[in-house]
């Protein structure tokens, strides 16, 4: 016991969490020399804490302070039972609502305590009883195709964009008291809002043109123009007969199927009856489901990667007409980089998707 007594003694500077590094480099086979510089102490005092301790046994002799419960167990079931009913109020306000002498913070360990956490709300659109039947309709009548069978489909999707807005949270690393340093300040532009609408599309095999529209909204008109610009510009690749072929491919069901969702602009006859006379098969597509076309996905990373290459390039957004043709060139230029993998792994996501909305029975899925 005194040998024992004294070895812990002449250790004691040590920290159970310096004792167990030096214990877990040991098991690592390090050198004691190698251990000593990297703990910053002498080789004797590793000596002396490896023929102390064990790796396997060891525990820690700092004993943990131990707290009094301040809630009983029924005051913990009327808590758990509160924060269940106020899922949208903030911690602040539960304790005024469950109305026992405790701080926030005991909330929330009561709330971790039961598996509780604290999350950001997924934004779904409302799906009222006829949209989740056409939702499962969709999937039912697609539960069978193979990801070759959805290779063949040509994604297609709006998107708006704000230039010089940082589409993702921003979480930076910094020192204390260096919140205002430029270095890790998210820049905002309030005084030159610049949206760009943009339309692009995409199939299994090659990505589409992207479309830079005109300021203004997009009507069946314009829309016809993006189709003629954007759409017919891929069916001509796609449709491109090999050198020296003999006969010409006519498009059908089983050469590609036009994706596009409910938009007005989209459903306007005018715009159906175009499609048809050009003999372009479209997709019956569910309304509510943005979550049904892997290019809603894609749109994520786009416009992340757009952001990035704007710091890179321009100081601040700009209304001049000459500065909305340059936005143009970044913009193909950024969708031309998306690689074919995130492509292939979107279209590949869509036997999965078909399954959640049949798992679902309709309702919205995690995409």
């Amino acid at each position: 016991m005194a040998s024992f007594l004294a070895a812990k003694t002449k250790v004691k500077h040590l920290t159970d969490v310096d004792i167990g590094k030096i214990l877990g480099l040991a098991k690592g086979n390090i050198s004691q020399r190698k251990i000593a510089s990297f703990m910053k102490c002498s080789q004797k005092t590793i000596q002396h804490t490896l023929a102390t301790y064990l790796f396997e046994t060891f525990q820690g002799i700092t004993s943990r302070r131990e707290y009094k419960r301040k809630t009983t167990e029924k005051e913990d079931e009327d808590i758990i039972r509160v924060l269940k009913e106020n899922y949208d109020v903030p911690l602040c306000d539960i304790t005024n609502i469950i109305g026992l002498p405790i701080s926030e913070r005991t909330i929330r360990r009561r709330r971790s305590e039961a598996g509780l956490g604290s999350y950001i709300a997924a934004k779904k659109p409302g799906l009222r009883p006829e949209n989740v039947k056409e939702r499962l309709d969709w999937a039912l009548r697609y539960k069978d195709w193979t990801v070759e069978d959805w290779k063949k489909v040509i994604w297609s999707d709006e998107s708006s964009i704000w230039i010089g807005v940082n589409p993702r949270r921003q979480w930076v690393i910094r020192p204390k008291g260096e919140r205002l340093n430029p270095k890790y300040v998210k820049k905002t532009f309030k005084s030159a809002q610049v949206k760009v609408m943009i339309w692009a599309c995409f199939t299994g095999e090659r990505l589409g043109p992207l479309v830079v529209c005109d300021e203004g909204g997009i009507g069946a008109n314009e829309y016809e123009d993006i189709l003629y610009d954007g759409l017919f510009s891929l069916i001509d690749d796609l449709l491109e007969p090999p050198k020296d072929a003999e006969t010409i491919q006519v498009a059908n069901e089983n050469t590609f199927l036009f994706m596009q969702d409910n938009a007005s602009c989209h459903k306007a006859q005018e715009v159906l009856d175009f499609l048809a006379e050009y003999q372009v098969p479209v997709m019956q597509w569910p309304a509510q489901s943005p979550d049904l076309n892997p290019i809603e996905n894609l749109w994520t990373e786009f416009k992340a990667a757009f952001h990035k290459r704007f710091m890179e390039l321009f100081n601040h957004p700009s209304k001049s007409l000459e500065a909305r043709y340059r936005y143009a060139e970044v913009l193909n230029e950024v969708w031309y980089t998306i690689g074919q993998d995130l492509v292939d792994r979107l279209i590949e996501s869509m036997p999965r998707r078909v399954q959640a909305v049949i798992e679902a029975h309709g309702g919205w899925i995690k995409y």
